[in-house]
């Protein structure tokens, strides 16, 4: 069919418009994704992703760490994002199968990830160098009539999950040496029923109600929930508390590119923000390595505990 001159004169301008748009949206899509690829370092991911151990809820763990994640990813010039873990095994077995990059681990749980998982402890968040320390308490109802670890025989006690470092692996070793036994299972003989609550401030809070006659918690935890108004310094007793015990690492995956470890490692060390700072009860950032973390591994032996049998449970 044979297109009249008036009518080429008004498709024709159509025509020339439509392709330079389609040219214009070639061009932005194929240059919008090479930038993209060019703007993420060789080697690194286009998301990172950061976790915490599950001291507390995670709806509190989000949005305490949110300024964390959103100025890390900011310094990085990669997105990241927050890995919510449901207890700590499940940070550990997700830093082994690589969906889980940097995270903060408690002691005992980093030396299990340490071997199983490669990860690499970097820093620690403390209020100084010299503090870079908290303690495991073993605490019991306000009015509870249990003054003594004798006391807490044949009662129903709560550690907070099988791979905490104050929840766990520290209150077996000081009612190991209390009552003079040589193994976590023998610690837990000693009770009439032992369970595992899944945080911290769970275990506090189910002491604080009676609800368990006794528990092994972090003493940080314990401060912050005091701080919030969320328990009463007078609803629980506290009756023994052990030796200063490593802070939690913040750690890598050890197979990372090393100069995004570089970078990692450079935000942590630098990082300002007090408002995070005055929730967390610190001052900054400060550097640590795997060494700091010798004294865990020396309870755990002591205790006949492996990564194996923790982890089952």
């Amino acid at each position: 069919m044979l297109v009249k001159k008036e009518q080429l004169k008004i498709f024709l301008p159509v025509l020339l418009a439509v392709l330079a748009l389609a040219v214009l949206a070639g061009c932005s899509g194929g240059g919008g994704n090479a930038n993209k690829s060019a703007s993420v370092p060789e080697g690194w991911p286009e998301v990172l992703r950061y976790g915490v151990v599950p001291y507390e809820s995670q709806e509190t763990i989000a949005r305490t760490y949110k300024p964390v994640v959103d100025a890390l990813s900011e310094y990085l010039g990669i997105k990241v994002e927050m890995y919510m873990g449901t207890d700590y095994t499940s940070m550990i077995e997700a830093m082994r199968t690589k969906k889980l990059d940097v995270a903060e681990f408690g002691p005992f749980s980093y030396v299990i990830a340490h071997e199983r998982s490669g990860a690499e402890a970097f820093a620690t968040p403390a209020k100084s160098p010299e503090e870079a320390f908290y303690y495991s308490l073993i605490i019991v109802p306000a009015k509870s009539n249990i003054n003594t670890l004798d006391d807490l025989k044949g009662k129903k006690f709560l550690f907070v999950d099988p791979a905490s470092t104050s929840g766990n692996l520290i209150p077996h070793a000081m009612l190991a040496e209390h009552f003079g036994v040589s193994s976590a299972a023998e610690v837990d003989a000693l009770f009439s029923s032992v369970s595992f609550s899944g945080g911290h401030d769970a275990s506090i809070l189910a002491v604080a109600r009676g609800d368990a006659d006794g528990a092994g918690i972090s003493s940080s935890t314990l401060e912050k929930m005091i701080k919030s108004g969320a328990l009463k310094e007078s609803d629980i007793r506290v009756i023994k508390k052990s030796d200063p015990i490593p802070k939690d690492p913040v750690a890598y995956r050890s197979d990372l590119p090393q100069d995004l470890k570089d970078k990692i490692r450079e935000f942590f060390l630098n990082f300002k923000n007090e408002e995070f700072f005055k929730e967390m009860g610190i001052n900054g950032y400060y550097p640590t390595d795997d060494s700091k973390f010798d004294v865990i591994r020396k309870v755990v032996k002591a205790l006949n505990l492996t990564p194996e049998e923790l982890l089952k449970k």
